[in-house]
């Protein structure tokens, strides 16, 4: 279903009940997604990939009040020091197994396998992209080794690249993934380098929306969020996303997440950060609007001249290319076409 909208109708929600809007398009292959009121720019290729994952989001469960610590050995600036990290990344296995050697320690291997003895371990491995990465696999064959059973049928199906991707496009763009899970199984995720979470995230997802239990998570090296003891979202980011119109409804309708209490504390920051940037910038272009009319007006006013009341609405040459009418997708909840017209 597509209909002619300008930005007051996503104001005034005059769609139907069984209508959500995704998109408008602009000039440049320029993309807005909604976040309540808040227009977010985003690439064209990246709306096109949100109109493709959506449907396949995960049922993911809340963090679990006792969920642990994340565990790992080092951190990243030092895991990129090592000789064999390059090699590694690209899919070299046996350089992939001399850094996990060198910068795992023991004693935390050691702890993992003697309070979760029953546990499957699932690392985090992709199948599309430049390469392979093989550190999570070479630091699931540690465990492996210590006589834990390893699961290696569960693989990332999507290539999702976020080389010089912009904040918006990391978070909307998710992985997907495929491979037997074993319902009422504990797991433990694996990966090489956690930040905001954003894969494991979506792994755990995956595992819990199948009938399988996340007990733990365990990298290799951290990024800044990983530093902290919880990763989950926190009561603050829970209230601040719910200020910024970001709810439950909002998440679902990008493929982003079930639910809010999904996000890691990463996610929920970054994403925080995003729509109140755009609200700020929203603001000022409004009210940068407002006092140029009224400029106008009062010079036509001294000039003897009066705005008609049904005359064309000035738009200050600041305002923001949203403001414009454009050609949206209005989609709806019974159909799966996917049209872009201008």
């Amino acid at each position: 279903m597509l209909r002619k909208l300008s930005i007051s109708d996503f104001e005034d929600s005059k769609f139907g009940s069984n209508s959500e809007v995704l998109f408008t398009f602009a000039e440049d292959n320029i993309a807005y997604m909604y976040f309540g009121n808040t227009p977010v720019q985003v690439d064209y290729n990246t709306a096109l990939y949100i109109l493709h994952q959506k449907d396949s989001m995960p049922q993911g469960n809340s963090w679990p009040e006792d969920f642990p610590a994340i565990i790992n050995h080092t951190s990243t600036t030092a895991a990129r020091k090592h000789p064999a990290f390059e090699a590694a990344k690209k899919g070299d296995f046996e350089a992939a197994l001399s850094l996990v050697n060198d910068m795992v320690k023991d004693e935390k291997v050691h702890h993992i396998v003697q309070t979760y003895p029953n546990a499957h371990i699932i690392y985090n491995h992709r199948m599309k992209g430049d390469g392979i990465n093989m550190i999570p696999a070479a630091y699931a064959a540690m465990f492996e080794a210590a006589g834990m059973q390893v699961e290696h049928n569960v693989v990332g199906i999507t290539n999702v690249s976020h080389t010089g991707a912009s904040d918006i496009s990391r978070i909307c763009k998710r992985m997907r993934y495929e491979g037997n899970i074993n319902q009422g199984t504990d797991y433990i995720l694996l990966d090489d380098f956690i930040t905001s979470g954003a894969e494991l995230r979506d792994l755990r997802d995956y595992v819990e929306s199948k009938g399988g239990h996340v007990v733990l998570i365990s990298t290799l090296g951290h990024g800044s969020y990983s530093k902290l003891s919880d990763i989950r979202i926190d009561i603050k980011y829970k209230e601040k996303l719910l200020n910024l119109g970001i709810t439950d409804k909002e998440l679902q309708k990008y493929g982003i997440a079930s639910k809010v209490d999904c996000l890691t504390l990463g996610e929920a920051a970054k994403l925080s950060r995003v729509v109140e940037c755009q609200t700020k910038k929203q603001f000022t272009s409004n009210r940068s609007g407002v006092q140029h009319l009224d400029q106008r007006k009062r010079d036509s006013q001294t000039m003897g001249r009066e705005i008609p009341e049904s005359g064309t609405v000035c738009k200050s040459e600041s305002s923001s290319k949203v403001h414009e009418e454009q050609s949206v997708t209005v989609m709806s909840r019974q159909t799966n076409h996917h049209k872009i017209r201008r």
